[in-house]
């Protein structure tokens, strides 16, 4: 067990370790941007980008040409989406405000580290002066266990109620994620394809309702559970089965033997929104050549903002923005799994809890 200072993927950050997995966290955003298991030491799941990354500190507005932003510049696997899910409104723009707020593109500072025996805890945080928000996470491990537990604080600074949107944008990219082999699952029931024009090349038709996982494709029908072969890009908005007290996603790669997933609150967060950059975008820093899969699980069904996240009030029966009361604060918890499979799993059936482990019913 143990948690040392950390430069991976050319960022400053930690990694966190037992003998199950070690997870590197950066600094700049607080990204959850590594993962390698036992046993599979050589893939990492997250998206990395395939261009340099750099601080999110040392963004200068001479790096738009060459980023397109801020987020762009330093994004990288799993990163927080607070205060906003998707693009600022003009004034919020002109006053500083980025793509999916500030969380991601800010400076996170260690606030507590402990190393014991059987556990393993570590609690970084940051402040969003434009949202007036502190957010703290602690993420614990425990030797033997290939379960990451995270445990969020969101608090209000400011002395009003405030409405907001929260996605935990999860982010898989090559070599784990690859068209046609790695399978993604998820508790999920209908679902909502985004309600305009995501990309130039779409694989499914906008603003369509369907079932997960069969997704209507401007083609036939696509299986969601499978990135596609041509370049596209698309977004669909799927809601978490409301009978069940917890949502779910599953990756699985069976060639290289491994599967990532993540189960939480569903009250907290009913969405999960499945993002594909499949080659697509041919601006810079994407310049046709990147592949990516978010599989993003929010308070919000769509990144379109916080004002038209108000504006829409709800949808499939759920709210699509949160209330964050004078000086309060908000907890989340939620957790990671990671672990060797066989090449011959076909996917996972469903996750539950089961006291302080999950139960993972693996498809073979």
């Amino acid at each position: 067990m143990q948690i040392i200072a950390a430069c991976r993927y050319g960022r400053q950050g930690w990694e966190l370790s037992n003998d199950k997995l070690a997870l590197f966290l950066m600094a700049g955003g607080g990204h959850i941007a590594g993962l390698r298991v036992k046993g599979r030491p050589s893939v990492n799941p997250y998206w990395i980008p395939i261009w340099k990354s750099i601080e999110p500190g040392a963004y200068r507005p001479e790096d738009a040409r060459r980023y397109g932003g801020k987020l762009l510049a330093c994004i990288a696997g799993h990163n927080l989406c607070l205060g906003a899910f998707g693009d600022p409104s003009p004034d919020e723009a002109r006053y500083g405000l980025g793509c999916h707020g500030e969380a991601p593109v800010t400076r996170w500072r260690v606030l507590k580290r402990k190393v014991a025996a059987r556990r393993l805890v570590f609690q970084y945080g940051c402040s969003l002066p434009i949202a007036q928000m502190r957010m703290v996470r602690t993420v614990t491990l425990e030797a033997g266990s290939a379960i990451v537990r995270i445990h969020e604080v969101v608090e209000n600074l400011a002395r009003r109620d405030v409405p907001f949107t929260m996605c935990q944008h999860v982010t898989f990219g090559p070599p784990f994620v690859e068209p046609g082999l790695t399978i993604f699952d998820a508790s999920a029931t209908k679902g909502h394809t985004f309600p305009g024009q995501f990309g130039r090349r779409q694989r499914m038709k906008p603003d369509t309702s369907f079932s997960w996982p069969c997704g209507p494709g401007v083609k036939g029908n696509v299986d969601l559970r499978f990135v596609g072969q041509a370049p596209y890009s698309d977004f669909s908005a799927n809601l978490m089965n409301p009978k069940q007290e917890h949502g779910w996603f599953s990756a699985l790669n069976p060639r290289l033997g491994l599967m990532v997933a993540y189960v939480w609150r569903r009250a907290d967060f009913p969405w999960l929104g499945i993002w594909e950059q499949n080659r697509e975008r041919k601006a810079a820093p994407w310049n046709g050549k990147s592949l990516t899969r978010g599989m993003e699980f929010s308070n919000s069904p769509f990144p379109m903002g916080l004002r038209n996240a108000v504006d829409r009030g709800s949808f499939q029966g759920q709210p699509t923005y949160r209330w964050l009361a004078a000086r309060v604060k908000v907890t989340y918890d939620y957790a990671i799994i990671a672990c060797p499979v066989e090449a011959a799993c076909k996917g996972v059936a469903a996750i539950a809890p089961q006291g302080k482990m999950f139960g993972v019913d693996l498809v073979v």
